[in-house]
């Protein structure tokens, strides 16, 4: 049996878990792409995703849309 914890993760002015849905939009040579994803770690208080075959893809506070 594997125990799974959450760490409460708190970044300026936005508090998130691990596990929670993020969306964003990510810049990438065809635009803005809007993405929705879920939190699997953070990096310098910053949220990390699976994303564009990036395991720990870091989301930038700029590029949040909205945390759930």
């Amino acid at each position: 049996m594997q125990l799974i914890t959450k760490k409460l993760y708190t970044m300026k002015y936005v508090k998130f878990k691990q596990g929670q849905k993020i969306t964003f939009k990510s810049p990438t040579r065809n635009g803005n792409v809007k993405a929705t994803r879920i939190i699997n770690g953070s990096f310098n208080g910053l949220p990390t995703v699976r994303f564009n075959g990036w395991i720990n893809f870091v989301v930038r506070k700029n590029e949040i849309i909205e945390i759930n």
